[in-house]
């Protein structure tokens, strides 16, 4: 497929079966589909001023869902940080979402600043 759509990649993914740990980034300008990106760094959070970490199991789908709540233009960027390598996704990428949050913390002395929770034992 040339040249995919939004929607075409979203409706590729869904029930794929992978999970992904994603990274969002405030951007001057209006977000589009070009601003979903793939990074292997292992410094990247490190690197970079991240606005929230997440996790999903359908990377444009949850692109679009962000850019679009709460104010029609939110101008973010979502880079995709690590994936899911075994037969146990689901607990898989909630750990290594967990584990990218603590490693910002720790490295940066605070969450990013749009992941609410992180500060309590609210929760399972």
């Amino acid at each position: 497929m040339k040249n995919p759509t939004q929607d075409q990649c979203d409706k590729a993914l869904r029930g794929n079966g992978a999970g992904y740990v994603y990274a969002l980034l405030e951007i001057k300008d209006k977000a589009t589909f070009e601003n979903v990106s793939f990074d292997d760094d292992p410094d990247f959070i490190k690197k970079n001023e991240i606005a929230y970490i997440g996790e999903t199991s359908n990377v444009y789908g949850r692109f679009g869902a962000h850019r679009s709540s709460k104010d029609k233009s939110r101008k973010i960027q979502m880079v995709v940080i690590d994936e899911t390598d075994s037969d146990y996704p689901v607990p898989e990428i909630q750990m290594k979402e967990q584990t990218a949050i603590f490693n910002y913390a720790k490295y940066h002395g605070n969450l990013p600043k749009w992941n609410k929770g992180g500060t309590t034992f609210s929760g399972a």
